[in-house]
């Protein structure tokens, strides 16, 4: 199996929903990148994981990956449940509407 095969498998398993508490300190600390629904979470999470710059760049210029504007973070907190689906990928948390 592949290095990005593996990487692939271990983000899978850490897929889940989120509500706003368990991302709060995450957006504390700046953390927190909002992939659009034209990505893959997962793929995103792979790239992320895998250092694959080039992609990273073509998504963050797209708006394809980007962080949550003030707006949105004014308004998550009173986002009803399932908010999101969430990957981490150490240091960050990568959020994608569910």
């Amino acid at each position: 199996m592949s290095l990005r095969d593996a990487t692939r498998l271990r983000l899978e398993e850490t897929l889940g929903q989120v509500q706003f508490s368990d991302l709060r300190a995450h957006l504390d600390r700046d953390a927190v990148f909002v992939v659009e629904g034209t990505l893959s979470l997962v793929d995103c999470a792979v790239s992320v994981a895998m250092d694959d710059v080039e992609l990273i760049q073509e998504w963050i210029t797209s708006g394809e990956l980007r962080k949550p504007s003030r707006q949105e973070r004014a308004d998550w907190p009173s986002r009803q449940s399932p908010p999101w689906w969430a990957v981490v990928v150490a240091p960050y948390v990568l959020v994608q509407d569910a």
